[in-house]
């Protein structure tokens, strides 16, 4: 019973249900393809009525953040340990590395204006693909100097309608990875959205956010300091084709520091700060034994 006055949320969240929640979702994501977002679990626990209420999403990142069985991508989806997405090996997983250039940071406004993609397994290139965009945007000078892309550079470009369905080739069924995932992917899914292309569903995954947990001593984690820092080439920072070589190139640094930490599978990537911070705790222990001795 919902007592008068208090949000039903508050009422569930003091419930008997939240174990029985907690056993739906995990079930409904233990047997899903990909990660899902909040709200596609939310629909799935109370109904397309209450899915997309903002309290809903509250209430359903509560239960599944504490509970050590759920894991968070670093886009923000959901899925579980023992899930076919996590136990991949880290040898077998295709990542498909990703960079825009876009005329803004506005999504919605801004329009991409360049697109390059390296996929990857096994640290070994499988496929490249980079191409400048058409776009009715006028590029802003600030951009112009950044990138080195002018408007003149995209007459007879393709449009991004022209070239939607190559890149969703080269990202079904593979790992998104961006230096800096919260802008390239939303951007990515928008202008399929607006072009009635619809997007596969991908696992994402953030060079930015692992270099934070891999190398906590790094004083800079910019894609031009860590390509200096692993003395990667990176001739052309800001084009997209060869950001995107060098997003693969620390992602291959990463994945080989990873690998030394025994981390073997595509969820022990999300798992990495905890690893970390197990593995300090045991070289603390181990340091403090032998001063001891």
């Amino acid at each position: 019973m919902t007592l008068r006055g208090v949000p039903w949320y508050t009422t569930f969240m003091f419930s008997s249900d939240l174990k029985q929640f907690r056993t739906e979702a995990h079930e409904f994501l233990l047997g899903q393809e990909k990660p899902l977002p909040t709200p596609a679990i939310a629909r799935r626990l109370f109904g397309a009525r209450r899915h997309e209420m903002p309290e809903t999403q509250v209430v359903v990142r509560a239960l599944l953040s504490t509970d050590s069985r759920f894991v968070e991508t670093h886009d923000h989806c959901w899925t579980v340990l023992g899930s076919s997405i996590l136990k991949q090996s880290l040898d077998d997983v295709t990542f498909a590395i990703v960079d825009l250039e876009t005329t803004g940071s506005v999504i919605g406004v801004d329009e991409i204006v360049e697109i390059g993609v390296v996929v990857m397994r096994g640290g070994g290139i499988l496929d490249r693909f980079e191409t400048l965009v058409w776009s009715d945007r006028p590029i802003p000078p600030w951009v112009a100097r950044l990138t080195g892309i002018s408007n003149r550079d995209l007459e007879g470009a393709p449009t991004f309608s022209d070239v939607a369905e190559t890149v969703a080739t080269l990202l079904d069924g593979n790992v998104f990875v961006a230096h800096d995932i919260r802008f390239d992917l939303p951007f990515l899914s928008w202008e399929f959205a607006r072009r009635g292309v619809v997007r596969p569903a991908v696992t994402g995954l953030c060079t930015l956010q692992l270099s934070r947990q891999l190398w906590p001593e790094l004083s800079s984690r910019s894609l031009p300091e860590l390509a200096r820092h692993f003395d990667v080439a990176h001739d052309n920072p800001h084009r997209a084709g060869d950001d995107a070589e060098a997003t693969a190139a620390i992602l291959r640094a990463a994945l080989e520091d990873a690998e030394a930490m025994g981390l073997v599978d595509l969820g022990d990537l999300f798992l990495v700060e905890k690893v970390a911070r197990t593995h300090a705790n045991d070289d603390g222990g181990a340091a403090a034994s032998a001063a001891e001795s």
